[in-house]
């Protein structure tokens, strides 16, 4: 016999399966669309839709296919759970069409509301039910359908309400964000101080609020108060002295002070002298600097008027060379004062004394000798230049001290300067530098008093020339020394002056500076033909600058 296909049938004919109907040779078989599943009739699709979870503080469930007839032989569940503090509130929208009999209470088809203590339904019908506010947190709706009716279900949307929390009111110079008209549980705000200002719960600052809202209509921490960075009192500038420009004591944001050094024998570092309290609680330069400027010894002034020159040895006064220091230890010898923490002086006047650098005795700001009255220092560290070969020559004989502790500067107390790049032009042939020491006199003993003579500088070629004549022993002019005396004879630097300073004047700065180091002459002091032989400093500014910055 022809097969029969049961898939097809006249439009009066009820279909023969809800959704798919699948035909084959002596019957044919029904089967369901996604998110349904065949009911045990073989023919119905029911809905899978139990256990639906709701955790949001508002939405929107309805029954399967909603505005579209529910499907049929289905029992949908539907369970809203918030935090426990909050309570749902159930709006019935659109419309409203559920399967019911005007005589008995919703036998076919129905709704089915159950809180934790009430029972909301059946429900069932054309007219939607009234609001419902549940006083629950959780709330379990159930949706039941019968075989048969052609209705097109219902749709809730659900909201919360919960205690609310007092209107936070942002502290002073704070802002609260977000801004709500309403904070309820779980509701938070945070504040966040303006530009300046820092945030404080009573004295312990905080780096960042925020309250949360809690059931019982409180928060769950008290407001901090904005209040304004303070830097606190400014640190003391050595040799310096602070100022406050804002205000006695004022060291708030924004609050400026001035640095200045002191006056007449410290002069600064930077220009940088302004200095305001940041945000970030740093007193800050106006070049973003938080480290203090430095108050850098005045150098290389004099008392000494410079009338025409004496070439022969005069005593000095106080004040004249205050750079001049007295080194006592093996030998007698002398140095210069760089800054207000470290000597120049010739390596060869401190060799001896290198593993023993505690017993070096230094001595400044004194004219005489052998005086009481001196300002003592003691040496911290030495650094002979690696150059250096000891009694074999004297090239290089330059050498630093480092002092333990930094000296007072006074007028007759101050550093020599470095010389320039442009002081070469200031030191040529015949131009005049001035020795300062105590070392041998004509007389041959070491003068009492300090004792200074000007010298004009000698022609490197004829220097050489003179010493290579001489045989003199150990003695070899390197173009790292220069020469200065008279040919004539009866002026020189001598033993006992040794590591102290040529000193120049610069024209344009009106300061003096150290163009040569006394080095080594002859052994006949101030002998005709024989000059005195100095280290030449301006060869050595890399190196000095280099130790004095790492050390």
């Amino acid at each position: 016999p022809p097969d029969i296909d049961e898939c097809q049938v006249s439009p009066e004919e009820p279909p023969p399966c809800d959704h798919y109907c699948h035909n084959y040779l002596g019957g044919f078989y029904c089967s369901c669309r996604a998110g349904y599943v065949l009911h045990q009739n073989t023919r119905t699709c029911s809905a899978l839709c139990s256990d639906q979870v709701f955790t949001a503080r508002s939405g929107e469930l309805s029954s399967p296919e909603y505005p579209q007839p529910y499907p049929k032989l289905s029992s949908c569940s539907y369970h809203i759970h918030l935090e426990e503090g909050f309570s749902v509130i159930l709006d019935f929208v659109g419309s409203f069409d559920v399967e019911w009999h005007p005589e008995t209470q919703c036998p076919y088809d129905y709704l089915q509301i159950q809180t934790g203590k009430e029972k909301y339904g059946p429900l069932c019908g054309e007219r939607a039910p009234r609001r419902i506010e549940t006083k629950s947190n959780a709330v379990t709706i159930t949706f039941v359908t019968d075989d048969s009716g052609d209705n097109r279900g219902w749709k809730i949307h659900y909201t919360s309400t919960a205690q609310p929390c007092p209107q936070p009111v942002a502290p002073p110079n704070g802002h609260i964000s977000p801004v709500q008209d309403k904070y309820v549980l779980q509701d938070s705000f945070s504040v966040v101080c303006e530009v300046g200002y820092e945030l404080l719960h009573g004295s312990l600052s905080l780096d960042s609020f925020a309250a949360v809202c809690q059931k019982d209509g409180s928060w769950d921490r008290p407001m901090p108060e904005c209040s304004i960075v303070d830097c606190g009192p400014p640190e003391d500038l050595p040799n310096g002295r602070m100022e406050y420009i804002t205000g006695p004591d004022v060291t708030t944001y924004q609050a400026v002070i001035q640095y200045s050094c002191t006056d007449t024998f410290y002069t600064m570092k930077s220009n940088d002298s302004k200095y305001a309290c940041e945000a970030d609680g740093f007193w800050t330069s106006s070049k973003g600097e938080k480290s203090l400027p430095v108050c850098e010894p005045v150098c290389g002034l004099s008392t000494r008027t410079t009338r025409s020159r004496i070439f022969g040895g005069q005593n000095a006064k106080l004040g004249d060379f205050p750079w001049q220091v007295l080194l006592l230890g093996q030998t007698t010898a002398a140095g210069a004062l760089l800054y207000d923490n470290w000597i120049l002086t010739a390596a060869h006047a401190i060799y001896e004394q290198k593993d023993d650098v505690p017993s070096l005795d230094i001595r400044m700001g004194t004219l005489q000798r052998l005086s009481p009255h001196y300002t003592q220092a003691w040496a911290e560290a030495v650094f002979i230049h690696e150059g250096y070969i000891h009694n074999a020559g004297f090239d290089n004989d330059i050498a630093l001290i480092k002092l333990k502790n930094k000296v007072v500067i006074n007028s007759n107390i101050m550093p020599i300067c470095l010389p320039r790049k442009e002081a070469e032009t200031l030191m040529k042939t015949n131009d005049i530098g001035t020795a300062s020491g105590w070392g041998l006199t004509h007389r041959g003993f070491l003068a009492r008093s300090l004792m200074f003579v000007d010298l004009p500088i000698v022609d490197h070629q004829k220097c050489a020339a003179a010493y290579e004549k001489q045989h003199y022993p150990g003695g070899m002019v390197t173009a790292n020394m220069l020469c200065a005396g008279l040919e004539a004879g009866g002026k020189d630097s001598c033993r006992g002056d040794s590591g102290g300073a040529l000193v120049f004047l610069d024209n344009d700065t009106q300061r003096w500076f150290v163009g040569g180091i006394v080095s080594w002459g002859s052994i006949k002091c101030g002998a005709a033909d024989q000059y005195g032989v100095y280290t030449k400093v301006i060869n050595y500014i890399p190196w000095i600058k280099n130790i004095i910055n790492n050390f």
